[in-house]
């Protein structure tokens, strides 16, 4: 009996080490994000320290007081289970504190996966240590990929957990961090496994939709952040339109260039990517946000184009499912991918 048991055990030993040696890379990832994020929380103070410091200035009181406002909005008039997040902040003091790396094929508009445990396959990778996301960037950039690196402002852990706000949004325009927080919450009611084009779509459009209708419902309060975020939006939705209609312009250039040299595949990009920049310059912005992209020079790449198609790729798409499916009742669509899709 004691034999079988030794060897049960030694069995058991045994499988337990070759997962640990096949996904020794996977496991020390999970353990740098488990390490940063709990760090962040556990540093965390509640929103009334910040309320009641005479020192913190009252311009970011109200953004807090915003988020709040935001928040009971969220659970009174949508039915999100919102009260125990953003309970409390973490001071970034100016500095970075997240990282994104995304990345793609060089001719095709296909996104670089990872594949994770519960949450399936994912495009993007983040990470609490800057070397670490560089270090990422540099083996995907040598492999041939197109890679796109970004900072980010916040991140959902799709309701396990009650996420702390970060200090640097309070830099945002009341709209974009209303946005901002609707959209994490949205999160946290709902996702879809393998399906993060989607998850992110599905969340921008009900963050804007929630936006619009928490100032309408507080116009007396917020009116001017009520233009000031329509006016935004115009522009934010040009950009993306503009994006969506050069999209079919790259993929039709990769499937023509199946079979040529890389040499020439390289020099076809590069003209269209310059095209792209060309046309993208003559568009017409209001908002300082946007006009920057007349003006300045940036990195177009695949992984920048499919940045844009994971955040509002869908967005037309959805816009056509709440007016004819849902009579427009954003609440009515909320309610059925919470009862059909429900966050993890």
């Amino acid at each position: 009996m004691k034999s079988i048991f030794r060897k049960i055990l030694l069995l058991t030993i045994t499988i337990i080490m070759m997962f640990v040696v096949i996904k020794w890379d996977l496991l020390q990832y999970g353990w740098q994000q488990a390490k940063g994020q709990f760090s962040i929380m556990y540093n965390a103070e509640p929103l009334d320290t910040y309320l009641n410091k005479a020192s913190f200035p009252d311009s970011l009181k109200a953004k807090i007081r915003l988020v709040e406002n935001v928040k009971a909005f969220a659970k009174s008039e949508i039915g999100f289970s919102s009260e125990s997040q953003y309970q409390k902040m973490f001071d970034q003091k100016g500095k970075e504190l997240m990282w994104v790396v995304t990345a793609a094929y060089p001719y095709k508009l296909e996104n670089y996966e990872w594949k994770f445990p519960l949450l399936g396959k994912l495009s993007y990778k983040g990470f609490f240590i800057e070397k670490e996301a560089l270090k990422l960037e540099k083996e995907l950039k040598n492999q041939g990929f197109d890679v796109r690196l970004r900072t980010a402002s916040a991140w959902s852990t799709l309701g396990w957990l009650n996420d702390p706000l970060l200090s640097n949004v309070l830099q945002y325009s009341n709209g974009r961090l209303a946005e901002l927080i609707f959209h994490e919450l949205t999160h946290d009611e709902i996702f879809i496994k393998d399906s993060v084009d989607f998850n992110e779509n599905l969340a921008s459009f009900f963050g804007q939709e929630f936006t619009k209708m928490f100032f309408e419902k507080n116009r007396d309060e917020y009116g001017q952040d009520y233009k000031e975020y329509i006016s935004e939006l115009k522009d934010r939705n040009a950009l993306n339109q503009f994006i969506r209609n050069y999209l079919p312009k790259f993929d039709s250039l990769y499937q023509e260039l199946e079979g040529y040299s890389t040499t020439e595949k390289e020099n076809q990009k590069y003209y269209l990517i310059e095209k792209f920049k060309e046309d993208l310059q003559n568009q017409k912005f209001t908002n300082p946000k946007y006009k920057k992209f007349s003006t300045s020079e940036i990195d177009v790449n695949n992984a920048y184009l499919l940045a844009y198609k994971r955040y509002s790729g869908h967005q037309q798409l959805l816009e056509k499912e709440l007016e004819k499916q849902f009579d427009r009742d954003i609440k009515r669509m909320l309610e059925f991918y919470q009862k059909n899709f429900n966050s993890l």
